[in-house]
């Protein structure tokens, strides 16, 4: 099973064998989205569905991945799961990218075979893009690729020397042009090999090179600011092996670093505080204008469709929590001044929101007004009358 997060909801995915009208089973991908409601202080089903992926016995269905994409012909944010369909000997793997509509559908995306079975380095990116690796080398699929995806890695170098050695170089990769730059601007070169995931916090495409601002988590139990590949600071963290960074806007207090690891430990980086959780997401889960942690305690599984141990806070005043204890639910009205932060952010989303829209008019104008003098033109020329324009409407009509 997996858990996603999608805008205020959390998705949890599941595999399932139903009987099926013929002969055997079938296998199905099932879904169950929970919204939190501040009433009953409580993440309550707000839609569930399934999708059949195999309607023989003999084949064997995984869940790979889950991660929200930006899916870049829709331009909107939306749950993405990679489920893998092993063949009964074994020789080959179906994989299918599917993506949960705004009408609580399993649609299909990307489908694809191969002859060997994804193991680790598996990403979903914006696109969205599903990206891997096998025996040293890197493979992308995707309808339509979005941002700018890119690869670190070393590459060997053999010295043609008295002394034969083999020094590596860091070398970055754009995904969609091929395009080869030095990926020490990113991380120097003794961090390739002990780095276990990063968060670009900002990154500007310049003559071919990445300007970059990133966090990365080592091997070493380190999180460490970069800045164009220059170690800007190092903090200390309290477990191993760690396996994702998230960024939590708090609005005005600044931002938290959270930090999954392999073990199911969370920690958050600011001002020296640390508490374990089982896993962590952030949204504005009470929707106030701001962004809140959801910290799920451990113990729960997946299959549940209620959550009953969690807290969900911004380390600022906004708290709510369920099954902390054996008291009744403790929860913590958001302060008066987060209406005034929730009314400016709405209407700074209004605003931006209308100035699109008026592009958006003036662009049609102008489409309309080429359309009527192209018409126009087009039924002169048939008619054999000349046509008379002014300096503006030949400019327009080029």
């Amino acid at each position: 099973s997996a858990l996603r997060q999608r805008v205020r909801q959390i998705i949890l995915f599941n595999r399932k064998r139903a009987s099926a009208t013929n002969d055997g089973e079938r296998s199905e991908l099932i879904f169950c989205s929970l919204s939190f409601e501040r009433g009953d202080n409580a993440f309550l089903k707000a839609a569930d569905g399934a999708a059949v992926i195999s309607r023989r016995r003999s084949d064997h269905v995984d869940i790979v991945k889950c991660k929200c994409a930006t899916d870049a012909q829709e331009r909107h944010t939306t749950a993405c799961v990679l489920v893998t369909k092993k063949s009964e000997k074994g020789q080959s793997f179906q994989y299918s990218l599917l993506t949960l509509s705004s009408s609580n559908r399993l649609e299909p995306c990307i489908e694809f075979k191969l002859s060997y079975q994804m193991k680790e380095n598996v990403y979903i990116l914006q696109g969205p893009t599903v990206l891997w690796t096998h025996e040293d080398s890197v493979f992308y699929t995707s309808l339509q690729a979005g941002g700018q995806i890119f690869v670190l890695g070393l590459q060997n170098l053999s010295e043609k020397s008295l002394i034969k050695q083999s020094t590596s170089q860091t070398v970055g990769y754009f995904v969609q042009d091929g395009l080869v730059f030095d990926g020490s601007l990113i991380l120097p070169h003794p961090y390739i090999r002990i780095t276990r995931c990063i968060f670009v916090l900002k990154a500007d495409r310049v003559d071919g090179a990445l300007k970059c601002t990133l966090v990365a988590a080592t091997s070493k139990q380190q999180l460490v600011y970069f800045e164009n590949g220059t170690v800007k600071e190092i903090c200390q963290l309290p477990f191993e092996q760690p396996d994702n960074i998230q960024v939590v806007d708090t609005g005005r207090n600044g931002c938290l670093l959270v930090i999954s690891f392999h073990q199911g430990h969370v920690c958050a980086v600011w001002k020296e505080t640390f508490q374990v959780f089982s896993s962590v997401h952030s949204d504005d889960f009470l929707g106030c204008g701001t962004e809140q942690m959801l910290l799920i305690f451990k113990d729960q599984g997946a299959e549940g469709q209620q959550l009953e141990k969690f807290l969900i806070t911004d380390l600022c005043g906004l708290s709510y929590s369920r099954g902390q204890d054996t008291e009744a639910p403790k929860t913590s009205s958001p302060p008066a001044e987060n209406y005034l932060l929730t009314l400016q952010a709405l209407e700074s989303r209004l605003q931006s929101g209308l100035i699109v829209l008026q592009e958006l008019q003036r662009e049609v104008r102008v489409k309309d007004r080429i359309l009527q003098q192209s018409v126009q033109v087009l039924s002169d020329v048939v008619s054999g009358r000349e046509t008379v324009l002014t300096q503006h409407e030949q400019v327009l009509c080029m």
